[in-house]
């Protein structure tokens, strides 16, 4: 195959979204888990070209275009499955689904939502909310798991106990066949021969599902069992009894330990023990029965119940957080009956010497899906290689008891492929392949005919000679020990939850933190200098990186991303390895004290034109106003500096600046990775507010405010003397204290929280107050608000060093505004009023981008 010719011709089909880079294709061959290269080294895992579809007609284009020439299709979704499934196993194209996020319609009186492949199992739950809606159930990786990518796996999870698997609720499904044929299958017409056979036989592009309205009323139960055997005794009576929970979740002691290890709230348990969240829903009545047949079963089997439910309920989707106490974790799926669930948990600590930790969900009144956590240390490649052993025991294990494999089949569970297919099933697929796909090129080297080392015999013969090895050598899991930015990228485990909430996630997988991260780990963390043609895309990607935080929200192992990525971002400057436009930045910084690059004298003009010189002639007062580069020195920003200046004389306040005598706070470099400078920064300016006596200093930037705050002890490792506070609390304080009033104003406004202040600064109330406080005035919040909230794109050195992205990100800030019905939006830091004005004149839109100081002026 020629990777030119194949580019040029995919190119020519679907325009642009095709990529045969070197550097894009490596994130493509891999998924959850990390395989080690003499694994890996028996498949092509990396794609000759990457191709993310729009529209199922653009799969059907592709699709004919490689049938025609024999090429390997391999659809993916999220790649959040371990098995492999989403992973090329001999080369050829990868369809990237992700954009196939369209949610086409909701029905409500039918109870039915139409939606493309690409959506994610979350963001389809919220648009149903809206509508009074809710999913029938879910897998437990919701967040990042796919439409197309669950369906096509196991399709069983949380709520499947009380309403079935998926599969039940599929009213029909549009599927692409190898041929590139369009087809809709409905149930019992064909569509079940889709179910579980992972990209086999088509690509799945859209999906009817029924759907249910939302529980009148939801309880959560945190159980806790002295006596793990207790717990599984009382599990059995649970789901025999009435009314039948909508979900049950087994914790055993070995798993709460590592939570509790990991630094999360746990509520009390004993050694040998477990705990079990029950969930019920449905109306009054039922929500009550349930709550006696929980009182009932703790009292017969020495449970508590403990305040711990809804606390655990929302964290449903973070069963991986206990890898912030391990180094590393094997997870592992299998099926085992619930009245063997004793008998395989006795021998499930038998089986090594590494530790298990156990979770799980009961998905039937018969059957439980397991997913033993195995405690080992990448970093040991030997010790990593044979802990690769322990899952394939955990299966056998199961097996013995009845049970078989969970989560599909992928690569790894293919010597299973009986056990957990049938041979009646495995026959009918055969088939299918055969009829739909003549040419085998929808995801070949699958478990139909995966390479010789994963066929039943030579795999148990291998893995059975590992086992003994295993236990003669000695194990090799060592403490983390580091406690800087590398700790947070070793604790990252690949879920993809951070995939759809990056600002700067537009395109392929390098472009998000799930890519960032795997890309330093592979490679600058062990050798910077490795491969200079990958070095230059690669800064490019992380130098994108706003530093907002939002990943940080919604990760299964709640990684400090900010402080992370500004340690990655050191580590590489001190390297030598950055863009040139953050080079030029840094130097201009460093040279004249500000990023706008003009004489530092220069920085109180702003209010010598606004008739406030006064204030530069103050030697000293009770507050310093520490006004900052994009206040001092951008034109669009200072309105919000002379309000927050008008309010404050108003108010009576002692105040000052120090005009010249300020020089950047330091963020702009610590962004850019450079401590040094930023060290420079901050202890010039230290100094300089020592020197005129200051005691407390307050800030419309929620970058300097950070600083200030928080993050100058990275930097400086000590203490300064200042009370250090935003604007907005400075102003809620007075308001509230009766030193200013607002006479009102009328219309409508919304508030974008500021990543720094809000999202990585803990101020959320005090701006809304403050909105709250003006008569007349109509608060609308935006959709995604609070530490949800969307970036505007001018964070991390961002709007200095890649404009075009960063006003890319801002247009959909504004889009994300004027959806409210809104025209006017408060927000509450200089670097995000700059940018969604340079968005929406760029865009041409009527809205007034007003700080929180403005605001209140007016109203003044």
């Amino acid at each position: 195959m020629v990777r030119n010719n194949l580019e040029k011709d995919l190119n020519n089909l679907v325009g642009h979204r095709v990529t045969t880079s070197q550097f894009e294709r490596w994130f493509y061959a891999s998924d959850l888990i990390s395989i080690p290269s003499v694994v890996r080294n028996l498949f092509k895992t990396t794609p000759d070209a990457v191709v993310k579809p729009h529209t199922t007609s653009e799969v059907a284009i592709i699709a004919r275009y490689c049938h025609q020439r024999g090429i390997p299709i391999v659809p993916r979704g999220a790649g959040s499955s371990g098995l492999f499934g989403a992973v090329p196993k001999k080369g050829g194209v990868v369809f990237d689904l992700t954009d196939l996020t369209q949610i086409i319609g909701i029905d409500r009186d039918s109870e039915t939502v139409v939606a493309e492949a690409g959506v994610t199992w979350w963001q389809l739950e919220k648009a149903l909310n809206h509508k009074g809606l809710t999913l029938i159930n879910y897998p437990s990786s919701a967040r990042s798991a796919t439409l197309g990518g669950w369906v096509m796996t196991s399709g069983l999870g949380i709520g499947s106990l009380k309403y079935g698997p998926v599969f039940d609720h599929i009213v029909s499904a549009e599927v692409v066949l190898a041929d590139g044929d369009i087809k809709e299958y409905f149930a019992g017409e064909g569509l079940a021969s889709f179910f579980e056979t992972e990209g086999m036989l088509g690509v799945l592009t859209r999906l009817t599902l029924r759907v249910r309205k939302e529980p009148e009323m939801v309880s959560h139960h945190w159980l806790n069992f002295a006596d793990i055997k207790n717990l599984f005794r009382a599990l059995a009576h649970l789901v025999d009894a009435l009314p039948l929970p909508y979900n049950i979740e087994i914790f055993d002691y070995n798993y709460l330990t590592l939570l509790q290890m990991s630094g999360y709230p746990v509520a009390d348990f004993i050694p040998g023990g477990g705990a079990l969240l029950v969930t019920y829903d449905g109306d009054g009545a039922e929500i009550a029965m349930g709550k006696e047949q929980v009182a009932k079963l703790i009292g017969q089997y020495e449970g508590i119940e403990k305040e711990d439910g809804e606390r655990e309920w929302r964290e449903r989707f973070d069963i991986l957080r206990i890898k912030r106490a391990v180094p590393s974790l094997l997870v592992s799926s299998v099926y085992v009956p619930l009245d063997k669930l004793e008998h395989f948990y006795s021998h499930l600590g038998g089986l090594g010497k590494r530790t298990i930790a156990l979770i799980g969900h009961v998905i039937s009144r018969k059957d439980c899906n397991l997913m033993p956590m195995v405690a080992t240390d990448e970093r040991h490649p030997s010790e990593y290689l044979l802990a690769l052993h322990t899952p394939s025991e955990i299966v056998n294990l199961a097996l013995s008891f009845g049970g078989r494999p969970g989560g599909g089949l992928g690569v790894w569970n293919a010597p299973y492929k009986k056990e957990l297919l049938g041979n009646k099933r495995i026959a009918e697929i055969k088939r299918l392949k055969t009829e739909f796909d003549p040419k085998n090129i929808m995801n070949p080297g699958m478990w139909l005919e995966p390479p010789i080392l994963f066929q039943p015999v030579p795999y148990r013969l291998i893995t059975g000679m590992v086992s003994i090895l295993d236990k003669i050598l000695p194990i090799k899991v060592d403490n983390l020990g580091e406690s800087d930015f590398i700790q947070e990228l070793s604790t990252c485990v690949q879920c993809g939850y951070c995939v759809n909430v990056c600002p700067t996630g537009f395109d392929w997988l390098s472009s998000t933190p799930r890519g960032r991260i795997n890309m330093t780990r592979q490679l600058f963390l062990k050798n910077p200098h490795r491969n200079e043609k990958i070095a230059s895309p690669y800064l490019e990607r992380i130098y994108q990186c706003t530093l907002c935080g939002r990943c940080q929200i919604d990760c299964n192992t709640d990684i400090r991303s900010r402080a992370m990525w500004q340690g990655v971002r050191h580590f590489l400057a001190n390297n030598g390895l950055e863009t040139e436009k953050l080079k030029s930045l840094v130097a201009l910084t460093d040279e004249t004290h500000n990023i706008a690059g003009r004489p530092n004298e220069q920085r109180a003009d702003w209010a010598t034109r606004a008739k406030l010189s006064y204030l530069t002639a103050k030697k000293t007062a009770e507050f310093v106003y520490f006004v900052g580069c994009v206040s001092s020195f951008f034109p669009i920003a200072q309105p919000a500096a002379r309000a927050f200046i008008q309010i404050l004389d108003v108010a009576g306040v002692d105040l000052t600046i120090i005009g010249g005598e300020e020089w950047c706070c330091g963020f702009p470099l610590m962004s850019a990775g450079h401590y040094e400078m930023a060290k420079k920064c901050l202890q010039h300016n230290i100094d300089r507010l020592k020197e005129i006596g200051a005691r407390s200093l307050v800030m419309t930037c929620p970058g300097c405010y950070r600083v200030w705050k928080d993050e100058y002890r990275d930097v400086l490792g000590q203490k300064h003397p200042f009370n250090v506070y935003h604007s907005t609390e400075l102003m809620e304080w007075l308001i509230e204290s009766g030193r200013i009033h607002a006479k009102g104003l009328e219309g409508e406004v919304t508030y974008h929280d500021p990543c720094d202040l809000g999202r990585n600064g803990g101020i959320f109330d005090q701006p809304r107050n403050i909105i709250r406080k003006i008569p007349g005035l109509n608060f609308v919040e935006l959709e995604d608000n609070r530490e949800y909230c969307t970036c505007c794109g001018s964070g991390g050195d961002l709007l200095a060093s890649n404009q075009e992205l960063s006003l890319t990100i801002a247009k959909r800030k504004v889009d994300e505004i004027l959806n409210t019905g809104t025209h006017t939006v408060a927000t509450a830091c200089p670097s995000c009023i700059r940018a969604i004005h340079m968005a929406k004149t760029t865009a041409k839109v009527k809205l007034d981008v007003l700080d929180v100081a403005e605001l209140l002026w007016k109203a003044m």
